[in-house]
């Protein structure tokens, strides 16, 4: 049986008992109790076909004129739209239904005559099943429904389909308060509170998976509170907008449980005035429970999604249409089942309010946060060229993902699409990071982020950056990875990677002629150790250059992880450690060349050594690499497979123009890969306790 057929069966007991009471009254002498008035009193008739609207409207005026507390029994009552009045308390009992009609013309006949102004032409501003307009102290309460029949045949099933009725629209108004109830199928959005002030909605219940556009509460307005809400639609969860050039500020969600199939906490896309001063936290999210409409693993078969329901965005962050948006903090979010976990955009879309300026975005925290992911899709922070979002800080975020990148995916070009429509998938590419893809960002800091694969590897690094200014990475990892770089970067400076706790290469090269200038590497755990005979060697990934190069600046001070080793700079080992002696590299040496596992690895050892005094050389073993004391080290090759000498490698002779090596798998069914090569920097050694 299908809900409106229980829904009349339903009504017709209720009709049948409300008969035996004998009760009809719809004149002004409506019976007054204390401060309740009943619909029961208006000649209402809850049986799932009446309509009911005349009825309904007649008590909610009284309701209004006397400050009063409109009851709504057990029934289900159909019902056209209604007007809420100021000083109306409307409670909807358990298991009373307010059914709205499904008739779109009918709805548009009488929402449009009584909403005068050119806001009535607007794509938001559509009819509702409760609609107010600048009115004051409005509360819809009680544990009963309202349900607008989404998927009648009377409305279109299309996106983004005009003059489709919500459930609840509030415009204006002051000191609105909605609790407890349950929103159902609606026919467009659940609810919208559009340029209030005083919003507290808490404890309600709303699943709505009918129609396209379902989502959940939209909230345009200021002094907002959302707490302990139950969410599951087919669209965006909680979203802020701001379709007028006022700000949507002073907004708190709490506690909620979200389900959506497309972006669960979502800031936009309407973004003309802005956001400020809002705070979300302590909130779940994961898939619906229902896909009717998007099938994101067939719709995105590029991104590598997982499995048939899943969720768009869970956190998304958009300013895009002139606004401003700061100050906003996003924390303690736990996601799961999700495509991209994180999504910011500063966009370049529509400017009706804004005299042509560009969006803002700046002052953005996002901390505490748990996801899964279940495509190769990736977080992104982006703005578009020329302009820069600001100030971003992303803390304490541990994501588990489930790979499957490859090297094309890193030099894959991310198109700006500065004015298209903001979403996770807008670029239409896998991105060139399986963590965090960040461009056109002005002071950014991540901090303890680590990243999971779960599943297949990825060639991709944790982070790319492009065109990024003034960032800080600290304490942040990569977890069970095994062939991806930590992080890639082009057209960046004033980088700082600090505390990092990962072995292996930190800075990767974006296609710079100069990969790491700007970069700061500081007060990192980053090197690997090699125990051989005793004598632990400290090794880094290596790079080509000299000490005077661009490259190296701020390397001489002994503050980082990169600890260059000539004499005079002795303090640049770290505490315990030393500059390797003569015969420690000797040593190393004979054990590196007997070591078959050691075939295609390049050391390069710093130290104070005179040219050749009392190391071996000859057959391609060692060469010297200038004054300062370097010497390189093993059985690399580059020439030819079957080339055992060294052969001096400039840039050009690296795939990608890559001189910045991590450990690669060189050896493909027993075959030398000429183009890989292992490359090691030793810095320090110390006796093995």
């Amino acid at each position: 049986m299908n809900a409106k057929f229980l829904y009349i069966l339903f009504g017709l007991i209720i009709v049948v008992t409300m008969g035996t009471m004998g009760c009809s009254n719809n004149d002004d002498s409506a019976i007054l109790q204390g401060d309740e008035l009943n619909i029961t009193d208006y000649g209402v008739v809850p049986d799932g076909v009446t309509n009911n609207t005349v009825a309904l409207q007649k008590a909610l005026d009284d309701c209004s004129k006397r400050y009063a507390t409109l009851i709504v029994p057990a029934g289900v009552y159909l019902t056209g739209p209604l007007f809420l009045k100021s000083n109306t308390t409307l409670k909807l009992e358990k298991d009373a239904v307010l059914l709205g009609i499904d008739d779109m013309e009918a709805y548009a006949a009488a929402f449009y005559p009584a909403v005068h102004g050119s806001a009535a032409a607007s794509s938001i501003f559509t009819p509702a099943l409760l609609y107010a307009g600048g009115e004051s102290n409005i509360t819809i309460t009680g544990e009963g429904t309202l349900d607008g029949q989404g998927d009648a045949p009377g409305f279109p099933q299309e996106n983004n389909a005009t003059r489709r009725p919500k459930l609840i629209f509030m415009v204006g108004c002051r000191n609105v308060t909605v609790e407890n109830i349950k929103l159902r199928n609606s026919a467009f959005w659940s609810s919208h509170y559009l340029q209030c002030d005083g919003v507290t909605i808490r404890n309600i219940d709303i699943y709505s998976h009918t129609n396209w556009n379902n989502d959940g509460i939209d909230i345009d307005s200021k002094n907002v509170l959302v707490e302990n809400c139950t969410i599951d639609v087919d669209d965006d969860g909680v979203c802020l907008k701001s379709d007028r050039y006022t700000l949507c500020e002073n907004v708190v969600v709490k506690d909620c449980i979200i389900k959506s199939n497309c972006n669960a906490i979502k800031f936009g896309t309407s973004s003309y005035g802005g956001f400020k001063n809002v705070q979300i936290s302590h909130c779940t999210i994961s898939k619906a429970s229902e896909d009717n409409i998007r099938h994101w693993q067939t719709a995105h078969d590029w991104a590598n999604v997982r499995q048939p329901i899943s969720v768009l965005g869970g956190i998304a962050v958009e300013s895009v249409d002139g606004g401003i948006l700061e100050d906003v903090t996003i924390s303690d979010i736990v996601i799961s089942d999700v495509l991209a976990p994180i999504f910011v955009r500063l966009g370049d879309r529509h400017k009706t309010y804004s005299s042509g300026k560009v969006s803002v975005l700046k002052n953005v925290t996002i901390q505490n946060v748990t996801a899964t992911g279940v495509s190769s899709l990736a977080s992104s922070i982006t703005a578009v060229d020329g302009s820069y979002a600001e100030n971003v800080v992303i803390k304490n975020v541990s994501l588990t993902v489930p790979g499957g990148g490859t090297s094309a995916n890193i030099s894959v070009q991310v198109p700006e699409n500065k004015d298209a429509y903001p979403e996770a998938t807008m670029f239409k590419t896998v991105l060139p990071a399986y963590g965090f893809y960040v461009r056109h960002v002005k002071g950014i800091i991540f901090e303890n982020v680590k990243v999971t694969v779960d599943g297949t590897t990825d060639a991709r690094p944790l982070f790319y950056y492009d065109d990024v200014i003034d960032a800080v990475l600290t304490g942040s990892r990569p977890e069970d990875i095994t062939d991806s770089k930590f992080l890639r970067q082009k057209n960046c400076s004033n980088i700082k990677v600090d505390g990092v706790t990962y072995e292996g290469a930190i800075i990767g090269d974006g296609g710079n002629s100069d990969p790491n200038q700007g970069i700061l590497v500081v007060g990192n755990n980053t090197y690997t150790t090699y125990d051989y005979n005793g004598v632990v060697w400290m090794v880094t990934n290596s790079k080509e250059g000299t000490p005077t190069d661009k490259q190296y600046d701020g390397h001489l001070e002994g503050e980082n992880g990169y600890y260059y080793a000539s004499k005079d700079k002795e303090s640049a080992c770290p505490a315990g450690w030393r500059l390797p002696t003569i015969a420690e590299a000797t040593a190393l040496a004979d054990l590196i060349n007997a070591d078959p596992e050691a075939e295609n690895v390049r050391w390069w050892v710093n130290g104070e050594y005179s040219a050749f005094a009392g190391i071996r050389s000859g057959s391609g073993t060692w060469m010297f690499w200038g004054t300062q004391g370097t010497w390189r080290i093993g059985n690399g090759k580059t020439a030819t497979p079957d080339d055992d000498t060294w052969v001096y490698s400039t840039l050009s002779s690296y795939p990608d123009n890559d001189i910045t090596h991590i450990p690669h798998r060189i050896v493909e069914d027993g075959v030398n890969d000429s183009n890989r090569v292992r490359y090691y920097s030793v810095r320090c050694v110390k006796i093995k306790e």
